[in-house]
C-alpha cells in the first residue's frame, strides 16, 4: 500500500513530524509498504516501511536531492506516534542497511 505524508523540513531529523494527507480510516502502517513524503520544499521522496509495530515503525528513505540540489543522504529513521491522529514523529536515525549487506 502506499501512503502519502507530508513532511515540516526539506529533509528528516530527530523530532520532524510528518502529517498524513491520506483521509482517516481503518487502514494501518504495514512492513513493505511504500511511503511518500513531499518535504516542505515540495519535492516527493518514496520510503519504504521495513518494520512495523503497534507504537513504532521503521522507514528506510533513499539519497534524494532537495529542490535546491542539496543531496541527501540515504537513512534509516524510526517512526513513532505524533501525539495527534494523523501525525507521526521521527523519533531517532537507525544505522541504514544497504541492499549488499542484506543479500550477503
Amino acid at each position: 500500500m502506499l501512503w502519502r505524508f507530508s513532511a515540516n523540513n526539506t529533509h528528516l531529523y530527530a523530532g520532524a513530524m510528518l502529517r498524513s494527507l491520506e483521509p482517516p480510516g481503518e487502514e494501518r502502517l504495514s512492513a513493505g509498504d511504500e511511503m511518500l513524503v513531499e518535504f516542505s520544499d515540495g519535492v516527493a521522496v518514496s520510503g519504504r516501511l521495513i518494520e512495523v509495530e503497534p507504537t513504532a515503525a521503521v522507514l528506510q528513505v533513499p539519497v534524494y536531492r532537495t529542490l535546491r540540489q542539496t543531496t541527501v543522504a540515504a537513512r534509516t529513521w524510526r517512526l513513532v506516534p505524533g501525539g495527534e491522529p494523523g501525525l507521526i514523529r521521527v523519533q531517532k536515525r537507525l544505522p541504514t542497511v544497504s541492499a549488499q549487506s542484506v543479500a550477503a
